[in-house]
């Protein structure tokens, strides 16, 4: 099939695109479902913050307890980081980049990464970033519409 093996890099930290059931994700900045304490191993995944007190504590340690998300000056995961690492490497038939100002390198490497092998690669974006000028086709429109038209699109490439 023409999208066996599919990779999702999002910057956005709401878990949507693995509620919405895709299977690779790396979710590099973390998933705001996902709660950890601040000095234990104490983890829990949550739908929502509304059983939550204000400042909420861990029931193993009492340290205080937070969302597993990237905040600024944070360093990224090192396993997530890895990962993307992995899979760049392997190489990508095409890189998409959508909806992202493209401000951060581990988000442009995979679309500087298929250039330099040839790969292809689209931006969908109405503003310019630094990766305009380097991909194969610039959709200059929301993310939304494009990947509507896109997916209206799909059975055309599975038959081919």
């Amino acid at each position: 099939g023409c999208f066996e093996r599919c990779w999702i890099l999002p910057q956005n930290v709401d878990g949507f695109h693995r509620a919405a059931g895709s299977k690779h994700v790396i979710d590099i900045h973390g998933d705001i479902h996902e709660l950890r304490c601040s000095q234990c191993s104490f983890r829990e995944r949550v739908a929502d913050y509304s059983h939550l007190t204000p400042c909420p504590t861990c029931p193993q340690c009492k340290a205080v307890i937070r969302p597993h998300v990237v905040l600024f000056e944070e360093m990224l995961p090192y396993e997530k980081s890895e990962l993307l690492d992995r899979e760049a490497r392997r190489g990508f038939d095409v890189v998409f980049s959508i909806g992202t100002s493209s401000l951060f390198p581990y988000i442009t490497a995979p679309v500087v990464m298929a250039v330099t092998r040839g790969g292809a690669t689209v931006e969908i974006n109405p503003g310019r970033t630094s990766v305009s000028d380097l991909v194969d086709v610039r959709l200059e429109m929301g993310a939304v519409a494009a990947c509507e038209a896109l997916w209206a699109a799909r059975d055309r490439w599975r038959n081919t």
